[in-house]
């Protein structure tokens, strides 16, 4: 149902349903009601945040792995089978090949592993100050650098916070009920960053989705020139959604093959966002080897050796390096929570740009296809047919939550991101202010995490309120074709000759789409970021705090009077 693949275009199970009554666009757009009680317990119902689930994985994430991870899995699993295949399926101690490729058991060993234990040991050796006089790393490096640790594990925690109750649970069962590739298709650098390496995730989701919102797009339909449905039929063979089934006339297609094809264009075919995705790698690795270059540089300019000479500040000069390293990642779920966003955008963009005259060029949603670059098909979706007002809507509803576990943690990601440099702005405030010992190599640490992460997050949530602007042009637009329709059942009424036909039922039914649009897009599920819905003011908000924040750590840099000595630390 959710979480297994299929690619053999074989008849959906909504489908099925579909054919054991007379079909009806209204019936399909609340499923459940003509389907027994038995059955609606299959459907996956919407996804809530599971704060046991985020407790219990934030406890796993930040166990020392490999060593005290399986005695914590047998404590709360309370079953040694199930402990076992815990930290098989969530990689805390893996050993077998039918959960975890072979490459990523001997990375886990070899350097995963190690540099969580090096960090968690250079941080406890600061802490407790053992053997602290050769040490010559600030203790407040060494913490930040366990700081970028620490805020991947949060986000680790937040992605199992949003797993289902269901494939929750299946963390615990043995192959095949989850495995290797059944983990990486519910990652977001993995499956979600490139659904085209994994077949089958986009119509899982959308399966999801439609189940999600009690809706069976297969059994919804557009109506449209038949030009374009003959294109469309010729586009869906061996597809699990078909442009026909036998429940369509011969103008229509379904909404479940539009919608797929909306998808795949933003999700696989956009060379736009293939072109950022390019970048977002480059950067990642550029970022990742400059922040630890760019510590071990400040400290050897003053002098300092950064390594030390005795085996304890060897281990805390490794484990400092190998968390910046990591810091990296955090960069990464930022790009990546940009990266989202535009292609949810790139999807109701063309929704709504195909309601406007004269439509979207079907070689823009077929990027790939050289016939269609010379040809002028276009996809119209006239909404001045009852059908395709009703399809328009139910089908846009879907779309705005489709993949919606990926969503929620997505703008999760975004806050806990942008509230990290806040952390860091902070922590520069901290040492000013309060005239702490400090070397100037931290300084230099956190203003560049606060420039990189920071830059990052805000980018994506410039990225979230343009997608949040969607829902109020698109209001915009119905409202302007409801204002236009009501001239014309004026004119028609005037006119003994003309006939009103259907459009009063036009009318009341784009009203209706805009008063959904508004209450589930602006007011119940609008994007959210630390629990604001995503707006021009909350971003002005956002630059306030950092830019204050920022203005305030200067202010106490020069108005303290700090110096930093011929070794590049500052003493109170």
């Amino acid at each position: 149902m959710t979480d297994e693949v299929n690619t053999d275009g074989s008849i959906n199970r909504n489908e099925e349903e579909l054919g054991s009554r007379h079909h009806s666009n209204y019936k399909s757009a609340i499923s459940r009601t003509h389907i027994g009680a038995e059955d609606c317990g299959k459907y996956s119902n919407p996804v809530e945040f599971s704060w046991r689930q985020f407790w219990q994985s934030f406890l796993y994430e930040n166990i020392p792995p490999g060593i005290f991870s399986p005695i914590l899995a047998l404590l709360m699993e309370r079953s040694i089978t199930r402990a076992w295949f815990v930290c098989q399926n969530r990689g805390l101690c893996p050993t077998s090949t039918k959960y975890n490729s072979r490459g990523f058991i001997i990375s886990s060993w070899l350097f995963f592993f190690p540099g969580s234990w090096l960090l968690t040991s250079a941080l406890v050796i600061t802490i407790f100050g053992l053997n602290n006089s050769s040490i010559s790393i600030d203790s407040f490096l060494v913490v930040m650098s366990f700081a970028c640790l620490f805020m991947r594990r949060i986000i680790v925690s937040i992605k199992y916070g949003y797993f289902r109750p269901e494939i929750y649970e299946k963390l615990s069962k043995p192959a095949p009920e989850w495995d290797g590739d059944k983990t990486r298709r519910q990652l977001v650098t993995w499956g979600w960053s490139k659904p085209s390496d994994y077949p089958g995730l986009i119509e899982d989701e959308l399966t999801i989705t439609m189940e999600e919102n009690d809706v069976s797009l297969e059994g919804i339909c557009f109506e449209l020139d038949q030009e374009t449905v003959d294109l469309f039929k010729g586009k869906s063979k061996d597809k699990r959604f078909k442009a026909q089934t036998d429940f369509t006339k011969g103008n229509e297609v379904t909404a479940a093959f539009l919608l797929t094809e909306l998808l795949k264009f933003a999700y696989e075919r956009n060379p736009q966002l293939e072109k950022l995705g390019s970048n977002m790698k480059l950067m990642t690795g550029i970022f990742a080897l400059s922040l630890p270059a760019i510590v071990i540089t400040a400290s050897l300019s003053y002098g300092q050796d950064f390594f030390g000479t005795t085996p304890t500040s060897i281990i805390v000069a490794i484990g400092t390096i190998i968390g910046f390293f990591l810091c990296h990642q955090l960069l990464l779920f930022g790009l990546l929570c940009r990266f989202d966003f535009k292609r949810r955008k790139s999807a109701i963009e063309l929704m709504g740009d195909a309601i406007e005259n004269p439509g979207v060029g079907l070689s823009q949603i077929y990027p790939d296809d050289e016939a269609l670059r010379v040809q002028d098909h276009l996809l119209f979706i006239s909404l001045e047919k009852r059908a395709n007002v009703f399809a328009w809507t139910i089908t846009r509803r879907v779309l705005k939550s489709f993949g919606e576990a990926f969503y929620n943690r997505i703008q999760g990601y975004t806050s806990i991101l942008f509230m990290f440099s806040l952390v860091c702005v902070g922590i520069l405030n901290l040492l000013f202010w309060g005239a702490f010992e400090h070397h100037i190599s931290t300084v230099v640490a956190l203003v560049t995490i606060v420039t990189g992460i920071a830059l990052v997050s805000l980018r994506a949530i410039f990225s979230a309120i343009d997608l949040q602007r969607l829902s109020e042009m698109h209001r915009d637009r119905i409202r302007k074709k409801m204002f236009v329709l009501e001239e014309k059942a004026a004119h028609l009424a005037g006119d003994k000759n003309g006939s009103d036909g259907d459009s009063s039922f036009v009318r009341s039914l784009l009203q209706q789409a805009d008063e959904t649009l508004s209450f589930h897009e602006l007011t119940y599920k609008p994007v959210t970021l630390l629990g604001y819905p995503a707006s021009r003011s909350l971003i002005g908000s956002f630059l306030g705090i950092l830019f204050t924040g920022l203005v305030l750590a200067l202010e106490g840099f020069s108005g303290s009077g700090i110096e930093y000595n011929a070794l590049g630390w500052f003493i109170s």
